[in-house]
């Protein structure tokens, strides 16, 4: 470490000093102090294993990064080779949009890490140092768990590219969790009906996911003309039945919609938050960022809560 370390100075006068100057607890100081520490006193030596170490966990960071960045150009370098369709191209982008949010992150560590390492010449400085210096290596070890989860999606990208029946699979795949998601709506639909005084809270959820299925009726469609092009061009076969499965989901999601709509007339708290999710869903056109419609279902759960309404937190049937 080239920065001056603090001199050794006792765990207990260092709390102490701490505790003055700031609202922290004591016991809440000594275990943020407790990397510094060897034998109850705050030492240069056990500082400078504390920065070592992190840096180390950050230098991981960087490296899966690094990698991820190396399978995107391989990704990337493959899909110039397939058509020009929206069902690549959204897939490409959001690729590259996490990439470069995991980019900037690492950047953004390391100068967190910096300040921390220098900043040592009073009690509160140390302290912070150690909050500072934990914070990065708990965020540089969530930079490698997302660094290698999107290498892995990457790597399952490129194959997908390769491969007509991966990309086909996938989307029966796709299909089948639609139509699982829309069962389960419909159980709710069920026992709303058959329930004496319909609970308004499950009706509102329920009416939620059946917005979000209508989406995904319409992403479903739309990769599926996408996809089937593409296997005309390559002059491959296409599953025949999914256009059929579409259809039958879409009729489906529409009688789940018309069920609920038909019960009794929203209050306020539930209209309002029903009527501004739609008018968010009805700006949301295939390829759906499926991010941007997540923050959307959560804002108006969450503004339920708020009204101290307490929402079933049953997953929205969005897709990745």
């Amino acid at each position: 470490m080239s920065e001056p370390a603090p001199a050794a100075t006792p765990l207990e006068e260092l709390v102490d000093a701490v505790s003055e100057r700031t609202d922290e607890e004591p016991e809440s100081i000594r275990t943020w102090l407790d990397p510094f520490t060897e034998d109850g006193t705050v030492t240069p030596a056990a500082v400078e294993s504390s920065v070592t170490d992190v840096s180390q966990v950050l230098a991981t960071a960087e490296t899966r990064v690094d990698l991820a960045t190396r399978t995107h150009e391989e990704a990337t370098a493959a899909a110039d080779g397939a058509p020009d369709l929206d069902v690549v191209d959204v897939r490409r982008r959001a690729f590259g949009d996490r990439l470069d949010d995991l980019r900037a992150e690492v950047e953004a560590l390391g100068d967190e890490f910096g300040e921390a390492r220098s900043e040592l010449d009073s009690p509160v400085a140390v302290y912070r140092a150690a909050v500072a210096l934990h914070e990065v290596t708990t965020d540089a070890q969530d930079v490698v768990r997302v660094a290698h989860d999107l290498e892995t999606e990457l790597e399952a990208f490129e194959a997908w590219i390769s491969s007509a029946n991966r990309r086909h699979d996938g989307l029966v795949d796709d299909v089948e969790a639609a139509e699982e998601s829309a069962e389960s709506v419909a159980e709710v639909v069920t026992a709303l009906r058959e329930a004496d005084e319909p609970d308004p809270e499950r009706r509102f959820d329920a009416a939620v996911q059946t917005r979000v299925l209508d989406l995904v009726v319409g992403d479903l469609r739309a990769e599926a003309a996408d996809l089937r092009a593409w296997a005309d061009r390559d002059g491959v076969s296409f599953p025949d039945d999914v256009d059929a499965r579409i259809d039958a989901l879409e009729a489906e999601v529409a009688d789940h919609a018309a069920a609920l709509a038909g019960g009794p007339d929203w209050d306020d708290r539930f209209g309002e938050r029903l009527a501004a999710l739609d008018a968010e869903l009805d700006a949301v056109e295939p390829p759906v960022a499926w991010a941007r419609v997540d923050e959307s279902v959560a804002a108006a759960r969450s503004a339920l809560s708020d009204d101290d309404a307490t929402v079933d937190e049953t997953a929205t049937p969005g897709r990745q």
